[in-house]
């Protein structure tokens, strides 16, 4: 601390691969401690990372963090800009963040500032070489540790050494201070000569997420379900629910589980060198569990927004299935379901209606049990931040089996599939409303296709791709939701088959029939080896004059949108990547796998300058590439899915909304036959009107008491953007509207409408 004021080092590690744009909210959310106490938070974010989130300057937007400063670890990485560099780092709304891109974060310890000498001569050489470089300042802020390690405690030698400095030696002059110092001295001096970089910072080492897939898996599908929760509890809020005290602890307990998590390495230092030592296996055990944790305790608190949300709900003198929207915007679509046989027999025919129209809705069995089934159910025109009732009509007549599909072509009114039995993946996939082959025959794989990737060693990473063999392919489910069919392979690395009996790797591949989606659902059994490997699914895709695009932390990208020296070789995609051109777009998502290699196979690479290529797609799935900190081997069961669209619709706001649809899942509650009558079929508890081109990304309560919530938006297409808000519960009104920061903390006026500028996140409490 210095000067009454507190500079913010190093919180929860890498902000760029903070897995979830909402998370970004509770990053920031121990600064509200500060307040509390009166003490300021000034200047300063320290930050050892090879990226940094798009969306930062909005976040940071009001809070006091007036800058932040990135130390580089250049390990398997390229470095942006040739020497240490201040600039202003501009989001897509045009916030702006004072930046600096230091050297290493131990720089200071290669001159000994920690020990009892200072190696005069290296740092002098430092220095003269920064002036060869053109380094405009007569100042640096050069970083260091305690000892010459990560995660150093503090040392008080430099002080003695500084001292000893000063005192013998005219210039130059070291000074030990707070790190907004050398930025407030950049700012006052150099604030209108900076440059100007509005692009994204993209993180070299978010591959290693790829050496823990089931458990980044976990943690994505855990901070959408607390996104689910959040909101859940915000209608209960504005409702006139009780949502209790311990409540707010609960979604800190979560958040900072989830955040520990997507801290940038997941083992020691010896996990690659020796990775069954007692060491690499205890903590990688430790990191592992913070995602268990989240896991566990978001799966009870969806339980307790669930049941404090069911007092809201009505039964009727017949079985009701409510099916709840969390998000902003009335959606449809699919939602997996457990039925109690109590509810729906399995054995009889039944009908599910949809109360508001009157129209059934579409049902089929996934798996079943002793004590029921779990269903898929496709729901159309949920309520926006409401629900929907539907009613279950059980005959006495048995129910039909279902038919098999076809194993060579999958066909609808939508898409027409054609199997390739020797690779057992797609070879033609026709949009009939496109009129458009997507599947690029150039490419030698085709859509779906599993590529192992070897090196041969991890320093060299030279790759070699290989694919599976050993195919067969049987017929899957033929109901009123999907066709499908189901094909086994073999794969080098994976648990090895029996001839026509594979094993290795199996996927589901399901056509929707009442809407436009295509649905891939894998399952590996892997081996565990030690030695360098990667999987991958090739989504070749070709549309005419496309190019990729992407979404990352707060903001959109396309391929090559960021700067140079940044990751070029494997990107992290928040919940969609796109093949965008004049004609439509293709949108695939997956809930549990975020990275991808563009346009070709990268490794090794490190490109500077990225050019757009080819739209081919790889679903990164999982490596061990690493040579430290990261796992060595991964084994057993994991499974993980891609849900596609494509549409002529070629907007931000249609693949984003679609892509949060497909990751956010309906809550649902159903009730046996009871009495009462059923009156209200649907609810919307908050109207919002503008959405054209902005989104609710989360809405959560506020925690000042019954029917105060905040929500977080982000317009989407680069346009201005008015967003109104009205309450839908009967008998209530909004009595206020204000805007807050990323903390909670009021930053302006009452306000009668939301102006979003474009690209811009605003964070808005509203009290009821």
């Amino acid at each position: 601390m210095a000067e009454g004021r507190i500079e913010v080092t190093g919180m929860y590690a890498n902000m760029a691969e903070i897995s979830d744009e909402n998370l970004m909210y509770d990053f920031l959310q121990p600064l509200k401690e500060f307040e509390k106490y009166g003490i300021p938070v000034k200047t300063a974010m320290q930050n050892d990372v090879n990226g940094i989130a798009w969306c930062m300057p909005d976040y940071f937007k009001n809070t006091g963090i007036k800058y932040l400063i990135m130390g580089i670890n250049m390990t398997r990485s390229i470095l942006p800009f040739d020497m240490p560099t201040a600039f202003w780092w501009e989001s897509p709304s045009g916030a702006r963040l004072l930046s600096f891109r230091a050297d290493h974060y131990m720089t200071g310890n290669r001159f000994g500032v920690e020990s009892k000498t200072i190696r005069a001569e290296e740092m002098l050489w430092h220095l003269a070489d920064l002036d060869n470089r053109g380094y405009p300042f007569d100042r640096i802020g050069i970083q260091y540790s305690g000892y010459r390690t990560d995660n150093a405690p503090p040392s008080t030698a430099a002080s003695e050494l500084v001292k000893k400095w000063n005192e013998k030696y005219e210039t130059p002059k070291l000074r030990l201070a707070v790190s907004g110092e050398f930025m407030e001295y950049v700012e006052k001096n150099y604030a209108d000569k900076l440059p100007v970089h509005r692009k994204a910072w993209l993180d070299w080492w978010t591959d290693g997420f790829g050496s823990t897939s089931r458990e980044t898996a976990e943690v994505r599908k855990t901070q959408n379900m607390k996104q689910v929760d959040e909101g859940l509890f915000a209608m209960v809020s504005v409702m006139g629910g009780e949502l209790g005290e311990s409540l707010e602890k609960k979604l800190e307990h979560i958040n900072e589980n989830a955040i520990f998590f997507d801290e940038h390495t997941c083992g020691a230092s010896e996990s690659i060198s020796n990775p069954f030592s007692e060491n690499s296996t205890r903590q990688w055990l430790q990191k592992g569990a913070y995602a268990w944790e989240a896991l566990k305790k978001v799966t009870l608190l969806n339980e307790d927004a669930l049941g404090r949300f069911q007092t809201f709900l009505k039964k009727a003198d017949f079985p009701v299935i409510y099916i709840i929207n969390s998000m902003g915007w009335t959606r449809s679509g699919d939602i997996e379901i457990f039925i109690d046989d109590e509810v729906i027999p399995v054995q009889n025919k039944f009908r599910i209606i949809d109360l508001a129209t009157g129209k059934e809705v579409p049902s089929q069995i996934v798996t079943r049990r002793r004590e029921g089934a779990w269903w898929i159910l496709g729901v159309t025109d949920v309520p926006a931040m409401g629900y929907k009732a539907l009613k279950v009509e059980v005959s006495n007549e048995p129910a039909s089996g279902e038919a098999e599909s076809n194993t060579e072509v999958l066909e609808n009114r939508f898409y027409k599939i054609v199997i390739d039995k020797s690779t057992g993946s797609i070879s033609s996939l026709y949009d009939k409303e496109l009129n458009q082959e997507l599947a690029d025959g150039q490419n030698p794989y085709h859509i779906g296709q599993p590529v192992r990737e070897t090196l041969n060693n991890r320093r060299q990473m030279t790759p070699t791709q290989t694919t599976v063999s050993n195919i067969k392919i049987t017929p899957g489910i033929n109901g009123t939701v999907w066709e499908s069919i189901k094909i086994a392979m073999d794969l080098d690395g994976f648990e090895p088959g029996t001839p026509g009996v594979p094993r290795g790797i199996e996927v589901e591949i399901r056509l929707f029939k009442n809407i436009k989606k295509i649905e891939f659902k894998y399952m590996m059994h892997k081996l565990i080896l030690t030695d360098p490997e990667a999987l991958y699914i090739a989504f070749p895709i070709s549309l005419p004059e496309s190019r990729i695009v992407f979404e990352t932390i707060g903001g959109i990208l396309t391929q090559g949108q960021q700067l140079e020296g940044s990751s070029s070789d494997w990107n992290a995609a928040q919940n969609f990547v796109s093949v965008r051109g004049k004609k439509g777009q293709i949108i695939i998502v997956s809930n549990e796998v975020p990275l991808w290699h563009f346009s070709d196979f990268n490794m090794s690479k490190f490109e500077r300058y990225p050019r757009p290529g080819k739209t081919w797609l790889y679903s990164w799935v999982f490596n061990n590439y690493w040579t430290t900190n990261f796992r060595a081997f991964q084994e057993g069961g994991f499974s993980w899915s891609y849900q596609i669209t494509s549409t002529p619709d070629t907007t931000n706001t249609f693949a984003t909304k679609y892509a949060w649809g497909q990751r956010n899942p309906f809550p649902s509650r159903t009730f046996p036959s009871g009495t009462g009558e059923l009156k209200n079929f649907s609810l919307e508890t908050l109207r919002i009107s503008g959405t054209e081109n902005a989104m609710l990304i989360n809405s959560r309560p506020a925690f000042k008491g019954k029917g105060t919530i905040l929500l977080h938006f982000r317009e989407l297409e680069g346009l201005p953007a008015e967003l109104k808000l009205s309450s839908a519960v009967p008998g209530q009104t909004i009595k206020r509207i204000i805007e807050v920061n990323t903390t909670g903390r009021q930053i302006g006026q009452p306000l009668s409408s939301i102006q979003l500028k474009p690209y811009e996140v605003r964070f808005i409490e509203v009290e009821f």
